[in-house]
Formats: structure tokens, sequence, C-alpha cells
């Protein structure tokens, strides 16, 4: 997929940090060291992302300060797509963000450890496994009632009968 047509699925970025500050603060933002509510805005990160003070404890922080989504080279729309589209294979996010396949998976797998613990779950419709072994067969499965079987060659000079190259 191209860049342009990939760009065609990506959620636009201020709607990206207002679900994210909607998610995270609530209707008030507070600062995300102290707890206080007695912030300001101080402008805009790199990424886009407001940047507040808290007057409390005298502290920059930002929408992304100790999220999953501060320390990564990602933009917030992409790894937003990839935390919707986490079900989905991880070589084709990849695909259709134009981005390497390892950092898109290590990003995947860093959201899958910030989720926690799921207890029940359903798989459904096709699911991807990384490193899956199906046991087919009972090889290497052993009888706890037989004596294990004899390994190795004999000697020539032992058991002449069970030799399949005679010389005469």
């Amino acid at each position: 997929m191209d860049e342009k047509s990939a760009q065609v699925f990506l959620p636009p970025r201020e709607r990206c940090f207002e679900r994210l500050r909607l998610a995270r603060f609530g209707e008030t933002v507070t600062c995300v060291h102290c707890e206080s509510d007695d912030v300001v805005k101080r402008g805009t990160t790199g990424k886009d992302a407001q940047q507040y003070w808290c007057k409390e404890c005298e502290t920059y922080f930002n929408d992304l300060t100790n999220t999953i989504f501060g320390q990564h080279r990602f933009e917030l729309e992409e790894m937003f797509y990839i935390v919707k589209e986490r079900s989905e294979p991880s070589a084709q996010i990849a695909r259709d963000l134009g981005r390497d396949y390892e950092a898109v998976l290590n990003f995947v797998h860093k959201v899958q450890n910030v989720s926690g613990e799921i207890d029940k779950f359903e798989l459904y419709d096709v699911c991807e496994a990384d490193e899956i072994y199906v046991t087919a067969g009972e090889k290497g499965i052993e009888d706890e009632d037989q004596s294990p079987r004899s390994r190795g060659l004999k000697k020539r000079d032992e058991d002449d009968s069970n030799q399949t190259n005679h010389r005469c």
C-alpha cells in the first residue's frame, strides 16, 4: 500500500489527542506527577502534544508523558492505528504504514503488556501465532511399561546372523 492510501485509514491527529486527553484526564487536566489540578497550558511539543506547567510541583508534562505513546518515533495517529488494528497480523500493519515490521511488532507487544492479563477471551476469524508447535503422532512420547530400545551398532564378531553385508 502506498503512503497516500495508508493515510486514508489513519485517524486525524487532533482527534487522537482529544481521545487521549479525555481517557487520561477526563474533563479536568491534572498533573501526572502530583495529581494537582492547578495546571496551565504552555505550548506544544514537537509531536504536537499539549504541554502543561504544574504550579504545585513546578514541573512540565504533556499529553504523552508516562504513556506508551511518549517514547516512540511513530506518529500518534500511527500508534492509534496499530492499537486499533492489533488483531490484524503485524506484518500487514507494517506494510499498511510503510514501517519496519520489528518496530510495529515491538509496539504491539508493549501495548499487550500494558493491557494486562485477560482472564477469558474467545478466538474467532483468522488468528496469528508465532512459533506454534503441533504434535503429530506419538513420536517422542515415552511408554512407562516398555524398556528403552537398545541403540548403537553391534560388533561384527558378536552376531553374524544380523549382519546384512556378509563377506565370504
